[in-house]
């Protein structure tokens, strides 16, 4: 299985992180872990993401970025390696 961590920055919407978790299900990946805060000065959030599938990474980023509060998606190489499974 392939490991990803991904940084996404959302509007701080209560619904955003409900419609991440779906996607990410219905696209076919396992969630390892999850982090999500809020910066109440800009209204914007971070959630970070750590998945895992035998499906390409950007079959998840592309249905992510379609998401109506989403800001920027990305895929943290570095920690990818070390996420275990």
């Amino acid at each position: 299985m392939n490991n990803y961590q991904l940084t996404i920055k959302v509007d701080d919407k209560q619904v955003v992180l409900e419609r991440i978790l779906q996607v990410t299900r219905y696209r076919g990946f396992l969630i390892h872990g999850i982090h999500a805060e809020v910066n109440t000065g800009t209204q914007l959030g971070t959630v970070v993401l750590q998945v895992h599938s035998e499906r390409p990474i950007s079959l998840l980023i592309d249905q992510i970025n379609k998401l109506i509060d989403i800001k920027e998606v990305k895929v943290d190489n570095d920690v990818t390696a070390q996420i275990v499974g």
